[in-house]
């Protein structure tokens, strides 16, 4: 049968005999097929196409280096990519040339496919480790990503550049990548003294910015920043910037292993306009969440420090909550999900708001206007809010704003008194620093 033949069925829903036959063919069938994998027209799914290149293995590596480095489009480049980073090849050193290849997209996609070979791929750290060091931003980013899945044979390599006096331009990146292969373990005493120095020079200028808010963070109205330790019950404060401090928070608990690292350690501010923020999950178990367990730990920091606020705000969906307690008692609980569970209310935080739960607007509101055409819902939603003087919704960081500090909104009129610290829970004492670079 023919290989236009061949190439047509995979279109079809019994595409597994033509595939198998193409498979068969190795070499001969690589360019007809790459051709439908490129063609974004094709009736053929992408997938099934890349699918064949990939079995095909060996023949199709280089004429997909090819494709993926003239792809005209992001969309093909991602497809040439997706065959590339899965070809079936026994010998994994057939995809180090493609380290060095004149094209950022195939140095990063090889990068990437040596990060899926895991621990096997460590006889080729140093190729990629000399990635490190590329002019494309993007390269040198999928290079750090890819050596902590070669297993913690990269830590030696990584030490011996930053103590040569030959590794030049490399000294540097090799330190963020081993912050992102073990952690502050994987630095030794002269890289931890180098760090700590720059981050207090960086404190002596540092200017608070707003933080992107996904989580729960705490907020308690005190500047003593050892009570507030002691009433977490956290250990070994390590001094941060605010930047360094928000970054491993968003990294604790939105990285590749959030549900194990989200626990170890809590970002604690300096004391903003009189609030002193904690964020992060001050209990053992990143998965063991209980309400009571919650509660009870609200009205004990509140009875310490005379009031104490938890928040939560999600940037995937619309989930927001906040809580209030004062002298021993929780005063105000809201959780958007959780409508009917709420305690107390309305705080005077939420004045001029609605819950954001309620929906204010009349049932024919929006009555012939398609949902899908966002202009025109716009347009009926600001003309009705106007008219009829429906309030904005009430979320955790309006509220925030009025009753404490919205860390969103910090800046320059932010009073800052003290710095922040990185500290470690129980979990952080028996597990260490999640690993992982972080900015400062």
């Amino acid at each position: 049968m023919k290989i236009e033949t061949l190439v047509k069925r995979l279109a079809g829903p019994g595409h597994r005999a033509a595939s198998d036959a193409l498979v068969a063919l190795g070499a001969r069938a690589v360019r007809p097929v790459l051709d439908v994998l490129c063609d974004e027209d094709s009736p053929v799914d992408w997938a099934t196409s890349a699918t064949v290149l990939r079995r095909i293995g060996r023949p199709a590596l280089d004429p997909l280096i090819e494709a993926m480095a003239t792809a005209p489009t992001a969309e093909v480049a991602r497809r040439c990519g997706w065959a590339h980073s899965g070809l079936e090849i026994d010998d994994i050193s057939a995809f180090v040339p493609g380290l060095r290849h004149p094209s950022p997209r195939v140095r990063a996609n090889s990068a990437y496919t040596l990060q899926l070979k895991g621990e096997t791929a460590l006889p080729h750290a140093p190729d990629l480790i000399a990635l490190l060091n590329d002019p494309d931003p993007d390269v040198r980013q999928r290079a750090i990503w890819a050596l902590p899945e070669l297993g913690p044979g990269v830590v030696p390599l990584l030490r011996d550049i930053r103590r040569s006096s030959t590794a030049g331009r490399l000294r540097r990146p090799a330190l963020t990548a081993l912050a992102e292969v073990a952690g502050p373990a994987g630095l030794d005493d002269r890289d931890l003294a180098a760090v700590r120095r720059l981050i207090r020079v960086k404190q002596a200028a540092e200017v608070p910015e707003p933080m992107h808010l996904c989580g729960t963070w705490f907020a308690v109205p005190t500047g003593d920043q050892k009570a507030v330790l002691e009433a977490f019950d956290l250990t070994d404060p390590e001094p941060v910037t605010m930047r360094l401090g928000a970054s491993a928070w968003n990294g604790d608990h939105h990285g590749w292993d959030s549900a194990h690292h989200a626990c170890r350690r809590l970002y604690v501010s300096p004391c903003l306009d009189g609030w002193t923020l904690v964020f992060g999950n001050p209990f053992h178990s990143a998965e063991s969440f209980e309400q009571d367990q919650f509660m009870d730990h609200w009205r004990t920091l509140s009875t310490r420090f005379g009031e104490a606020h938890w928040y939560g705000a999600s940037c995937g969906d619309d989930w927001t909550a906040w809580c209030v307690a004062e002298k021993g008692e929780i005063v105000r609980y809201y959780d958007i999900y959780e409508e009917d569970d709420q305690i107390g209310g309305p705080h005077p935080a939420e004045e001029g708001y609605v819950l954001p739960h309620i929906d204010p607007f009349p049932d024919d509101a929006f009555d012939g206007i398609d949902i899908g055409d966002s202009e025109a819902f716009g347009a009926r939603y600001n003309r009705l809010k106007a008219e009829l003087g429906i309030p904005d919704p009430c979320h955790a960081t309006t509220f925030a704003a009025r009753a404490s500090v919205d860390p969103s909104s910090l800046g320059r009129q932010t009073e800052v008194r003290g710095h922040g610290v990185l500290a470690l829970t129980a979990c952080g004492r028996e597990h260490g620093h999640p690993r992982g670079a972080l900015e400062i």
